[in-house]
């Protein structure tokens, strides 16, 4: 079987995160600040260039425990005894009472993630900064063909935050009902499986498995102990015309306005989008009708100060429900807008934007 980890990491990190990456392999140039191109097809980033002096600042993390499992991982722990046989590399003391850690996968493909975290390491006002940088990141893009006709490609950029983490594993098991462990210290090891509680670094004495496994262990050495952060999960800017869009994941060729008038509702909406593109005013308009949606003509990517008005057809008068974006992307980073429509005639009406919940 043939497994992009990466995608598929990071595919389950959207399920809280929508606008992470994952760094599979523990790439250690994914930091705040880098340039490079991102592949969608695989989820992998080509490291670049640095923005010139970037402003990098940390925070710490929410919760120092890292961990993303498939369902059907399941983690387990045991005593050991190791009678002095090991030495923990950050104490210099032998180890008596050591720990056995073992992930259990229940199939072919699933994915264990777990570390200690440190902190999230991230660019301060990265819209301003990406907007400061942008010829010297253009100028990057074109050394290595990410630059047409003047305008950078989407999916080169600029990573704007990154979680670092002290100690831990990526685990990825290439048959079914297969396992994984690690033996150390207890605190060591429990370090390294994303438990916090203790002041430990993360460190192993040696793995074992009962089949084939995809593994990047970070440190990435027995018996040692990480002096450096380690990146696990990212996010990524890239620029659409001349506009920074952070928390890029995957190209955007305009920005659609889905209107969705089937929750029971039965007003006849009128809908006119006005914009700016290029200097110049534009529109586009389209009706729905109660049980249906429709999707109103895309609008270009670059367009700015972009308005819908709502108009729910009454018999003298229409009651009228307002939205204003200034900058559309920087809002919606997919270029995706959805409003929900309500209302029973005569009845009063309702206008909420799906995504962020904004009441028109």
């Amino acid at each position: 079987m043939s497994t992009n980890w990466n995608l598929g990491f990071s595919q389950m990190l959207r399920n809280t995160q929508p606008a992470y990456w994952g760094n599979w392999s523990l790439d250690a140039q994914v930091r705040a600040g880098a340039i490079g191109m991102l592949n969608t097809s695989t989820g992998a980033f080509t490291y670049v260039s640095n923005l010139k002096d970037p402003n990098v600042a940390t925070t710490t993390a929410p919760s120092n425990e890292w961990k993303v499992q498939s369902a059907d991982v399941s983690q387990t722990s045991t005593s050991v005894d190791l009678s002095g046989s090991v030495t923990d590399p950050e104490t210099g003391t032998k180890v008596d009472a050591g720990m056995e850690m073992t992930w259990k996968f229940g199939s072919e493909g699933s994915i264990s993630s777990t570390f200690l975290l440190e902190n999230q390491q991230y660019l301060v006002d990265p819209t301003s900064q990406l907007l400061t940088n942008k010829d010297w990141v253009a100028q990057q893009a074109q050394s290595v063909g990410m630059l047409q006709n003047g305008q950078i490609t989407q999916g080169f950029g600029v990573i704007t935050q990154a979680l670092m983490a002290v100690s831990g594993l990526n685990l990825g098991s290439q048959s079914s009902d297969s396992s994984f462990s690690i033996t150390g210290s207890v605190g060591a090891t429990n370090a390294m499986a994303g438990n916090a509680g203790g002041d430990a670094k993360g460190s192993y004495a040696q793995t074992k498995s009962s089949s084939a496994f995809e593994q990047h262990l970070w440190p990435g050495n027995a018996n040692s102990v990480a002096t450096d952060l380690m990146p696990i999960a990212y996010q990524f800017a890239s620029y659409v015309g001349d506009t920074p869009v952070l928390g890029w994941i995957t190209n955007i060729s305009g920005i659609s306005i889905l209107l969705d008038d089937s929750h029971g509702g039965t007003y006849i909406v009128n809908a006119t989008a006005t914009y700016t593109v290029g200097g110049q005013q534009q529109s586009t308009s389209a009706q729905v009708s109660g049980g249906r949606s429709t999707m109103m003509n895309s609008i270009p990517a670059d367009a700015t100060n972009l308005s819908l008005t709502l108009a729910f057809k009454g018999m003298w008068s229409d009651e009228v429900h307002r939205f204003n974006w200034p900058s559309p992307l920087t809002q919606f980073t997919n270029g995706q807008i959805a409003v929900d429509l309500y209302g029973v005639w005569p009845g009063s009406t309702r206008a909420v934007e799906r995504y962020t919940g904004a009441v028109g």
